[in-house]
C-alpha cells in the first residue's frame, strides 16, 4: 500500500509524485500585499477581461449581420447558423490554449500568460475589423474569419483562468468572493459596451450602412484597448503566493499534468460541472437572446438590442453585490440557489419572451439576469480554490475550457439548430434547464472553501 502525505490544507497525496508537497508548518508565507497594489492587480484583470468580453459581444450581437458579410452564399437561416458555428469555432481553441497557457502559468508564472494573451486578443480582433468579407475575396473571407477565431480562442483560453487566479491568489481570503467577483465586472462590462456600440451603429447608420463596412468600427476599438490594458498589466509583479511556492520548493511549479489527473480528479469534474451551469447560462441570456430576438421573435437588430441594455446594466451592477453576499452566506449556497432557480425559471421566462408585453419581456430577462449575477459573482472564487497552487492554472485552463468548449461556447449554434430542426422557440430553456442540473450535482458533491484558503494556500 503506497503511504500518503498531507499538503498545505490537509490533501493527501499520493507519496509517488507529490510526497514533497509542503505541510502548513514547512510553507513559506507570502509578503503581505498593500491594499493600492490590490487595487492595481484588480483594475488590470477587470481591463484585460473587459477587452475579451467585449469582442465576444461584439461578434454575438452582429453575428447576423456577420453572416451575411462573410457567409453570403448561404440561405439567410444558414447564414446565422454558419456566422454562429465560426462562433463556436473559437471555443473549440481554448482547450488547447488552456494546455499551452496552463503549462506555462505553473511553471513561468500567471503574469508572463496574461501579457501574451492580451496581445493576442487584441490583435485578432483588429484584424478581423479589417478583414475583406466573402463579396470580394470568395471563400476566403471565412477560412480567415475561422482563422482569427481560432486565434482569438487560443488567448481566451488563458485569458479567463488567469485573469481569475491572478486576483484570488493576491487577496485575502475574507473577501475573495467579492474581489474575483470585478473579473466578471470585467467581463460583463464587456459585454455591455460591446452591446452598447451595436445599439449605437444602429443608430447612426441604417442597415445598408452597417452591413457595408459600419460594423467594422467596434473591432478596430480593440486595439487601443488592448494597448491601454497590457500598460496597466506591465507594472504588476508576480502573485505573492506563486512566488512563495517557488521559494518554498522549485518542484512544485512543474508539477505535471499527470499530477493533475492522479489527484484532482473529482475536482476536475466538479468544476466542469459549475462552469457548465454558469457558461451556459451566461452565452444563453447574454449573448443568444438579443439574436434569438431578431431570428425567432422577428424583432428588428436595434429593438433586440435595446430590450438587452438594461437587463445587462442590472447584471453588470449585481455581480459583485452578490460577490460580497457570497463571502457571507458562502458561495456553494449562492450558486446552489441560482442553479435551482434557473432550473424552475427557465420556461416560464422564454415564454414570457415569446408571448409577453415589452415589459414583460424585460422582466424575464431580468430574472435571468439575476440568476446568472448568483452564479458569476463566486465562479472566479470557488473554481481556483478547487486546485492545489502548483496545478492551480492547469486545473482551471482544463476544466473552463472544455467545459466552455463542448457545452457553453456552442450554446447559441445549438440553439439556433434546434429551433430551426423543432420549430419549438422554448428550446433553449430546456438547455439551460439540463446544465442546471448538472451544475446542482457538481455543487452538492464539491467542497466549499468560503472564507478559507485556497488548496495548497499556506493560512492567512
Amino acid at each position: 500500500m503506497r503511504t500518503q502525505n498531507p499538503t498545505a490544507d490537509g490533501f493527501a497525496a499520493p507519496s509517488a509524485s507529490l510526497s514533497d508537497w509542503p505541510s502548513p508548518s514547512s510553507t513559506v508565507a507570502p509578503r503581505t500585499v498593500q491594499s493600492k497594489e490590490l487595487n492595481r492587480v484588480v483594475l488590470a484583470s477587470v481591463v484585460g477581461s473587459f477587452v475579451e468580453w467585449f469582442e465576444f459581444s461584439v461578434y454575438g450581437y452582429l453575428a447576423a449581420v456577420l453572416g451575411k458579410v462573410f457567409f453570403a452564399s448561404s440561405s439567410p437561416t444558414m447564414q446565422v447558423t454558419a456566422s454562429w458555428a465560426a462562433f463556436a469555432i473559437a471555443f473549440f481553441a481554448r482547450p488547447i490554449g488552456g494546455i499551452f497557457f496552463g503549462s506555462l502559468g505553473d511553471k513561468y508564472g500567471r503574469k508572463r500568460v496574461l501579457t501574451i494573451t492580451i496581445i493576442m486578443m487584441a490583435i485578432s480582433t483588429f484584424l478581423i475589423g479589417v478583414l475583406p468579407g466573402y463579396a470580394s475575396i470568395g471563400i476566403a473571407a471565412p477560412l480567415l474569419l475561422i482563422v482569427l477565431r481560432l486565434m482569438q480562442g487560443l488567448s481566451a483560453g488563458g485569458e479567463a483562468s488567469g485573469a481569475a487566479i491572478f486576483v484570488a491568489e493576491y487577496c485575502r481570503d475574507r473577501n475573495r468572493t467579492l474581489l474575483t467577483s470585478w473579473v466578471e465586472v470585467g467581463c460583463m462590462a464587456g459585454f455591455f459596451f460591446g452591446a452598447s456600440v451595436s445599439a449605437i451603429l444602429t443608430v447612426f447608420f441604417s442597415a445598408d450602412q452597417i452591413l457595408d463596412w459600419a460594423w467594422r468600427i467596434p473591432f478596430l476599438i480593440a486595439l487601443p484597448l488592448g494597448a491601454i490594458g497590457l500598460y496597466i498589466r506591465k507594472y504588476l509583479e508576480e502573485t505573492p503566493t506563486f512566488v512563495a511556492m517557488k521559494q518554498q520548493h522549485d518542484a512544485l511549479a512543474q508539477a505535471s499534468w499527470k499530477v493533475l489527473f492522479a489527484t484532482h480528479k473529482k475536482e476536475l469534474f466538479q468544476s466542469a460541472g459549475i462552469i457548465i451551469v454558469t457558461n451556459v447560462t451566461l452565452f444563453t441570456v447574454v449573448t443568444y437572446i438579443p439574436t434569438y430576438f431578431v431570428s425567432a421573435l422577428h424583432v428588428d437588430v436595434a429593438t433586440g438590442l435595446k430590450l438587452s441594455l438594461g437587463p445587462q446594466l442590472f447584471l453588470v451592477v449585481m455581480i459583485p453585490l452578490m460577490g460580497m453576499l457570497a463571502d457571507k452566506l458562502s458561495r456553494k449556497t449562492m450558486m446552489t440557489a441560482a442553479s435551482l432557480a434557473i432550473a424552475v425559471l427557465a420556461v416560464p421566462c422564454f415564454h414570457l419572451l415569446l408571448e409577453g408585453s415589452t415589459a414583460a419581456k424585460i422582466s424575464s430577462l431580468m430574472v435571468l439576469n439575476f440568476c446568472l449575477a448568483m452564479l458569476l459573482g463566486s465562479i472566479y472564487s470557488i473554481i481556483p480554490s478547487m486546485f492545489h497552487t502548483s496545478v492551480r492554472f492547469k486545473g482551471m485552463a482544463l476544466s473552463y475550457n472544455v467545459a466552455v468548449a463542448m457545452f457553453a461556447g456552442t450554446a447559441p449554434m445549438i440553439n439556433s439548430w434546434l429551433i430551426a430542426r423543432t420549430g419549438n422557440p422554448v428550446v433553449p430553456a430546456y438547455y439551460l434547464i439540463g446544465a442546471a442540473i448538472i451544475g446542482l450535482i457538481a455543487l452538492v458533491s464539491s467542497r466549499d472553501r468560503t472564507g478559507l484558503p485556497m488548496h495548497g494556500d499556506p493560512v492567512q
